[in-house]
């Protein structure tokens, strides 16, 4: 019915329906299992579905090319479709990736985490200005740079609704890990999105899972590997480069 539609959509599977003592008793054992109601979870032959083709291992191990860029404030917006989705991750990894190729970048924080003061704590970072400088990128605790980049990296955090930066930004990043019961929460995200253009991204996606989310979400999804660094410069150049190719004017001598 309506009623139990509605719970699975929001990611609720443990529902008890029955109407009998004993298996009402059942049910709630089921719910209350390590696997919990298997009932209302989706099922789907994995061998059947597509699976996007992995990231190839060289290609993140390639020599670290320096670019000529073609680029002036160019807002990079980057969000999540629920809290601890990796944005802030992306968006610093995505920042050293393109500061490890020769582009002018800054990180800004865009969200209320107040997650990158703690960061300049911890690795007790640089007043320079109205910005602070970690691991040799500029970052912004104030909306405004208080000078001129290549790419401005906006970290939106969770997104509820698309803030006005995100709506502005000439490239969009919707981020979330998408497993099974996060699902609802990635659709919710796009289509409060509407028609925008922007880049999907999943991250931490078991293999045996994407196929599942491909054949929800399209062929244009990207599956990310997993970083656990803030200041790796070279993983995901997979999704990040065909994004900033346009901007990219040719190869600097060295």
């Amino acid at each position: 019915n309506d009623a139990i539609d509605h719970l699975v959509s929001i990611g609720v599977m443990n529902i008890v329906t029955a109407d009998t003592p004993e298996e009402v008793s059942a049910e709630l054992l089921e719910c209350l299992s390590d696997e919990g109601m298997q009932e209302y979870i989706p099922q789907f032959e994995t061998a059947k579905l597509p699976l996007q083709p992995e990231p190839d291992p060289k290609a993140e191990s390639e020599e670290t090319v320096p670019y000529k860029w073609n680029a002036k404030n160019i807002k990079i917006a980057v969000a999540g479709t629920q809290r601890r989705s990796g944005v802030t991750v992306t968006a610093f990894n995505m920042a050293e990736w393109l500061k490890a190729r020769g582009a002018d970048v800054c990180y800004m924080e865009m969200n209320t985490t107040r997650s990158l003061q703690m960061l300049l704590n911890i690795y007790d970072a640089e007043r320079m200005d109205e910005h602070y400088s970690l691991d040799g990128l500029d970052c912004y605790l104030t909306n405004e740079p208080d000078r001129d980049y290549h790419f401005i990296i906006c970290d939106c955090g969770e997104m509820q609704s698309p803030p006005t930066v995100f709506r502005e930004a000439e490239i969009r990043l919707l981020c979330g890990s998408i497993l099974p019961y996060e699902i609802p929460t990635f659709h919710k995200a796009l289509k409060a999105c509407g028609s925008m253009k922007l880049t999907k991204i999943g991250i931490c996606i078991p293999k045996e899972f994407q196929g599942y989310c491909v054949s929800l979400f399209g062929k244009d999804i990207q599956i990310a590997n997993v970083s656990h660094d803030l200041f790796s410069n070279n993983i995901n150049g997979h999704i990040y480069r065909p994004l900033v190719q346009e901007y990219i004017a040719g190869t600097k001598r060295l």
